[in-house]
């Protein structure tokens, strides 16, 4: 069983000491970091505008549950520059983030936010009060927008403008990282029968969900990969973490490669495209940019 060093007290003891040159690469040439930003809170989550240079990072700042509205959204240049640092302040402990039409939605405890970008303010809360802990969010074609519960064990939808229990599944007891994918959900389970620290005794599975049949279906490549947290697609590979063990996956032709080996607490990756990753070191308080191999 893996266990790891929290600063929150809420993990068991595990050490992992790895320098940027101590990862284990591919057979072929391994990824290469091109920025990092430091001085960062707990930064759990990072969201790529598509259509603009900005970057946008959750910062927990506190215990992962507490409520302490100390929690923060930073906005940096997709090459790294902060422009500001405390961006928009006074949430309780902010989690997954995903934009769509110019609107980022964040994960936070018991509420969905919307952030109007142009404006940079918040301009709608939906609650789900029955809900134990948000975590990640991806947003349908359609404007669906896909929210998952950690510790509640589901899934919820806001659509038009109904924020509700949507799914749940008895494989999917922790549901961490979501992705829209192809016309389907991607759902990143943590694992099975969790522990007070976090740990689980089965690793977690990387599912696809059918909106139209709800019918769960495991990936072959993400079958028990680890304590999944943030999923990524570029082209038609897969990028896949593991908060735990700080591993990142590449999942691409019916194959799963490790293509990092990093600290524990990485946490909700970002992507933009042309094989770039953005990697939280939520441990650490500081976001790394990597770029994959071919």
């Amino acid at each position: 069983m893996r266990k790891v060093v929290s600063r929150f007290g809420i993990m068991a003891a595990l050490s992992i000491s790895v320098a940027w040159s101590a990862f284990t690469p591919a057979e072929t040439a391994g990824p290469v970091p091109l920025w990092q930003v430091n001085n960062l809170d707990q930064p759990e989550s990072v969201a790529a505008d598509p259509h603009g240079r900005y970057l946008y990072i959750s910062n927990i700042n506190g215990q992962p549950k507490e409520m302490n509205g100390k929690g923060y959204i930073s906005r940096v240049t997709v090459d790294g520059q902060v422009v500001n640092r405390k961006w928009l302040k006074g949430f309780d402990a902010p989690k997954g983030m995903a934009i769509a039409e110019g609107r980022l939605y964040v994960a936070d405890m018991q509420t969905l936010h919307v952030i109007d970008l142009q404006q940079g303010k918040v301009i709608k809360h939906y609650r789900a009060p029955k809900a134990k802990m948000l975590n990640d969010v991806t947003v349908a074609e359609n404007g669906a927008v896909y929210v998952s519960d950690l510790l509640g064990g589901a899934l919820y939808r806001l659509h038009q403008a109904s924020f509700q229990h949507w799914f749940s599944h008895p494989q999917l007891p922790h549901p961490n990282g979501v992705l829209w994918h192809e016309g389907e959900l991607l759902v990143a389970n943590w694992g099975e029968g969790m522990n007070n620290d976090f740990s689980t005794q089965t690793p977690g599975t990387l599912y696809r969900l059918s909106i139209q049949s709800e019918t769960l279906t495991p990936l072959a490549t993400g079958y028990q990969l680890g304590n999944l947290d943030g999923i990524v697609a570029d082209g038609n590979r897969l990028y896949a973490s593991d908060w735990i063990s700080g591993e990142l996956y590449r999942l691409e032709n019916n194959e799963r490669r490790k293509v990092l080996q990093l600290q524990a607490g990485l946490a909700d990756i970002g992507g933009s495209g042309n094989r770039v990753i953005y990697a939280p070191m939520m441990m650490d308080d500081q976001v790394v940019a990597w770029k994959m191999p071919l």
